[in-house]
């Protein structure tokens, strides 16, 4: 039983950081973004410069699943935006490459594994009271 809670709470957290990956990048759908290929983490005025990313699930040996959060790839696309404060020359600007779709069909996706993996864990928890019924 302990294995399967393990799992489960594994498939949770990983659910989770899903969710706060996809709700960091709605939230700055706006934001000053790193220009691609540039690795600061400030622009010229010291304004912070956001980095989008997306969550890499892997399996364990042992089981259960590891959460990783990897950088997006481009980490900027550009814009035409004139009267952006942060426009070029050219009225360009670099904002987070985010799909606005996709994050939020992510959070759905965490959503419904959350309650997968919470649903396995009280499954298991009623069985294991089930059996120590049986035995006394």
């Amino acid at each position: 039983m302990t294995g399967t809670i393990n799992n489960a709470l594994s498939g949770a957290f990983a659910a989770a950081r899903r969710e706060e990956v996809a709700a960091s990048n709605i939230a700055n759908l706006r934001s000053r973004a790193a220009p691609r290929n540039s690795t600061d983490t400030t622009a010229a005025d010291g304004t912070p410069l956001f980095r989008p990313g997306q969550v890499v699930e892997t399996s364990v040996a042992t089981g259960g699943v590891r959460a990783s959060v990897v950088a997006v790839d481009p980490t900027s696309i550009q814009q035409f935006e004139p009267d952006a404060p942060d426009a070029n020359a050219e009225g360009a600007v670099d904002r987070p490459n985010v799909d606005l779709a996709q994050q939020q069909s992510n959070q759905i996706v965490a959503q419904r594994a959350l309650q997968a993996n919470l649903k396995v864990i009280q499954t298991a928890d009623e069985l294991e009271k089930a059996l120590l019924d049986i035995k006394s």
